[in-house]
């Protein structure tokens, strides 16, 4: 059986569904504690490890049970220091098979609407007619600094969007854990006082934003990656694990390891090979597309579209 190294991630819903392909695993949490735990045990063990992390389709509710997980047994994917599992998969690309199946789900993710959660409305109030989106972070976030960025990539990347775009508007959206849980973003207040940007708070679902977005731009947000799906260009100005593939415009150089990509080797590799999905209703092994129909239809009944 998979040994967790704190009890929080032993009590995840279905525990043992996840980790069925790590039945020897010593399992922790991406670069936290628990996962420096859990490497370090597996170094003096001899075992393996898996570390965990939110899949892209998180869930529905913030506070539901998780549809799905990354199971990683060679890194952290946000981490651009060292490889990870989404980073090998997409090096080595998708077979055709599973290239043609990468393009239904990106059609299906378009159609669907959905994000990391699904609980909040799409934005609601009228949209310039010319915009780009940027998207802040949370302050502290693990992925910005092991994404090798800090407050000056933020910063820049601002800038950067009014520069490149002076006859659209800058949307930023800011993180939801700034409103809903007391967190910092950032883009401080005296960043953000421009006549052509508006600041969105309201912990809105992101996707009529991207979607209607003449470009997207980036640190390491989620954001980016679900820009690419859906098909705006994308800037990055940190390292997140969708850039340095040639699928986005970065402000800084990528890793060695990293080389030319198709979008549909990325989106296996993230979507598919690394990420494992469960019904959290009977903890049966789900199918990406099958957790995609389960998340629309929850979303539509809760919010009543």
């Amino acid at each position: 059986m998979p040994i967790p190294t704190n009890l929080a991630i032993g009590r995840i819903a279905h525990f043992d569904a996840f980790l069925a392909d790590h039945g020897r695993a010593l399992v922790g949490w991406g670069r936290k504690p628990s996962g420096r735990r859990a490497m370090m045990a597996a170094r003096w063990t001899g075992r393996p490890f898996a570390l965990l992390e939110d899949g892209f389709l998180r869930s529905v509710g913030r506070d539901d049970a998780p549809l799905s997980l990354i199971v990683d047994d060679l890194g952290c994917y946000y981490d651009a220091s060292c490889p990870s599992r989404i980073e090998a998969a997409t090096a080595r690309g998708a077979a055709p098979d599973q290239a043609a199946r990468a393009r239904a789900l990106i059609a299906l993710w378009r159609r669907s609407g959905l994000s990391k959660y699904n609980h909040a409305r799409d934005y609601a109030a009228p949209l310039p007619a010319r915009y780009v989106l940027v998207a802040d972070q949370c302050h502290g976030d693990l992925s910005v600094a092991l994404g090798r960025a800090d407050e000056g990539r933020f910063v820049a990347m601002l800038q950067s969007a009014l520069d490149d775009w002076p006859d659209h508007h800058v949307l930023v959206k800011v993180h939801p854990d700034v409103r809903t849980h007391r967190k910092k973003g950032w883009l401080n207040r005296a960043a953000l006082a421009h006549p052509r940007i508006r600041v969105i708070e309201d912990g809105c679902h992101p996707v009529r934003l991207i979607r209607g977005a003449a470009a997207v731009y980036t640190v390491t947000s989620l954001i980016g990656f679900e820009a690419l799906i859906h098909g705006p260009p994308v800037h990055c100005f940190g390292m997140p694990f969708y850039a340095g593939w040639g699928l986005t415009r970065d402000a800084m150089p990528a890793p060695a390891r990293r080389r030319g990509a198709a979008i549909e080797d990325l989106v296996h590799a993230a979507m598919v090979e690394a990420a494992r999905y469960v019904d959290p209703r009977s903890g049966a092994l789900w199918t990406v597309e099958q957790a995609i129909e389960h998340a629309r239809e929850q979303r539509a009944r809760r919010l009543g579209l």
